[in-house]
């Protein structure tokens, strides 16, 4: 982790134990159809029900946060955790972590980023408005999945990432608006893009492998028997 990192970490734990309503160790339950206000943890995960509106930010240290079906919710932020959204939630703000992975299903929106350093990011039927920023995870968008910014692989890739390679694979019928874009030269990152898949902008410093239509054999004209034969 660099310093801007522990910065952050820093910060965001100084915001957690200031915070009125923070938990520091327990978890976090709200019902389903449940309406509240943001809620914070230190070391518990956040799960959120089924048809809840949260007016604010989910925020851990040691926690994952998981929002259940057509929930609305704040900004999303924990360090150490994955985060899970179900069908069809809307997230008004942001989703980062730090050690973790996050995964999205079917009809969510996230109007903000999505940012990793060591975990993965699975988009399934959902659409981001911004960036997708990672280091260490690999990246899978599928079933039309949108991003209308870019995605960022930021830093050098550390040996304790148990990849020979950093993978993007964007399938069925997914859509990046903005640029991939590998900052650093050295890393290997591989982009697999399928026939009905696009990345609109450009792709840096990254092998781009596109999947190919499957060849299809033309029919043989059946001969027709010369006459008198």
């Amino acid at each position: 982790m660099n310093k801007k990192q522990a910065l952050g970490l820093l910060l965001l734990s100084f915001v957690l134990f200031c915070h009125c309503d923070a938990s520091v160790n327990r978890s976090i339950r709200l019902r389903d159809g449940e309406h509240s206000g943001g809620q914070t943890s230190v070391n518990g995960s956040i799960y959120v029900g089924a048809r809840c509106r949260v007016d604010g930010d989910c925020r851990t240290v040691n926690g994952s946060i998981q929002v259940g079906d057509d929930s609305q919710v704040g900004g999303l932020d924990t360090v150490n955790g994955r985060i899970t959204l179900a069908a069809r939630v809307e997230v008004d703000g942001s989703a980062n972590t730090v050690n973790g992975s996050i995964h999205s299903g079917s009809g969510s929106k996230i109007h903000g980023r999505l940012t990793t350093v060591n975990g993965r990011i699975e988009l399934k039927q959902s659409e981001v408005d911004e960036d997708l920023n990672t280091v260490n995870g690999d990246i899978l968008l599928l079933d039309r999945s949108r991003v209308h910014g870019d995605i960022v692989i930021k830093g050098r890739r550390g040996h304790f990432s148990g990849h020979r390679h950093l993978e993007i694979r964007i399938e069925n019928g997914s859509v990046v608006e903005g640029n991939i874009d590998v900052r650093d030269p050295e890393n290997k990152v591989e982009v697999y893009i399928s026939k009905d898949a696009d990345v609109k902008g450009e792709i840096r410093n990254a092998k781009v492998i596109r999947e190919k239509p499957a060849f299809v054999e033309s029919p043989v004209a059946e001969k027709t028997p010369e006459a008198g034969r």
